[in-house]
């Protein structure tokens, strides 16, 4: 199996439920629950792509502080290789606040970004480049120093080494988009944001135009996440294609559903699957993820996992986007 180095984006994320709106000024509410799980793409990432079996390794930036160490000791825990994790003794870790509305079977999020705001290029080793097969970059427009000239600099050195890309992006609290990543994207093989995210950056909201104007941008294939309503596929030049979502019948937090997504289809390429057989296989981690708390409790064992696609277990959902 071909090895896999998750780069970007690390966080806390504190998930309250329910929350579907905040008290007023001077106001307490009562919730059910208050937990806290590592969140952030990178992380989430990996962590799926570790309780999957596969081999990852991940690079990113934590605080010296006690949310770093509780993110590290999940990392330890599930066995993520963190050699290139960067402990920066002068930031505070990322966190972020996430509120679940129960009725919307979605969530709010209050985002503290400062040690994502200190990564850089430095923060990725050799060693890590070296030892890794599919190099993920993840949570593109909310890393400061990263994103922009060293995002495109970086993706055309490990393009040119041979590497097989992929890229995905957080929501830009900026709202600049495009200038943060689109010079990168002819070094990338795989470019897998969400429709929410490609409705901003080129104001279209159509899925089959949007992932042919991302397609012209240059990445090798591109597949946008639908959220309930599966994904759109366009593999090199060919026309795209929609898959369905599975069906799940209870959806508890789509926290990380589309950084399970990204897990899945990449454990899919590196086992040698086809495009179209590892997107199925990233929607089957996806399903699994959001039937828990937090962004990687719901991720089962790829034996698990398949099991359950090949035994009827899992049905596709039937809604279309259209």
């Amino acid at each position: 199996m071909k090895k896999i180095a998750s780069i970007g984006m690390v966080a806390v994320d504190i998930i309250t439920n329910p929350a579907p709106a905040l008290p007023a000024i001077g106001q307490c509410k009562r919730v059910d629950t208050i937990k806290m799980y590592v969140g952030g793409n990178a992380a989430n990432s990996a962590l799926d792509l570790a309780k999957l079996g596969v081999p990852v390794r991940l690079a990113c930036r934590i605080g010296g502080d006690s949310l770093g160490r509780f993110v590290h000791g999940e990392f330890d825990r599930y066995g993520v290789n963190t050699q290139s994790v960067t402990i920066d003794e002068e930031a505070e870790t990322a966190t972020s606040i996430v509120c679940l509305d129960p009725a919307e079977k979605n969530r709010r999020c209050l985002l503290s970004t400062q040690s994502n705001d200190f990564f850089c290029a430095d923060d990725i080793s050799d060693e890590l480049l070296a030892s890794s097969d599919i190099i993920f970059l993840t949570g593109i427009c909310q890393l400061k120093r990263f994103d922009g000239d060293q995002l495109t600099s970086f993706a055309k050195k490990v393009h040119d080494m041979g590497k097989f890309v992929a890229m995905d992006v957080l929501w830009d609290l900026d709202d600049q988009w495009l200038p943060k990543f689109k010079e990168a994207l002819p070094y990338v093989d795989l470019f897998m944001p969400s429709f929410d995210e490609v409705e901003q950056m080129i104001h279209k909201s159509d899925p089959y135009e949007m992932v042919k104007v991302l397609r012209s941008f240059g990445p090798q294939n591109v597949i946008i996440k639908l959220g309930r309503h599966g994904i759109i596929v366009m593999e090199g030049d060919q026309e795209p294609y929609r898959m369905s979502a599975w069906d799940v019948e209870t959806i508890v937090d789509t926290t990380g559903a589309g950084d399970a997504f990204c897990a899945g289809i990449l454990t899919g390429l590196a086992k040698g699957m086809n495009l179209s057989d590892a997107a199925s296989l990233g929607q089957a981690v996806s399903a699994f993820c959001i039937q828990d708390y937090g962004t990687y409790a719901g991720v089962k064992s790829l034996d698990q996992i398949f099991y359950a696609m090949n035994s009827g277990n899992m049905k596709p959902y039937s809604a279309y986007l259209d």
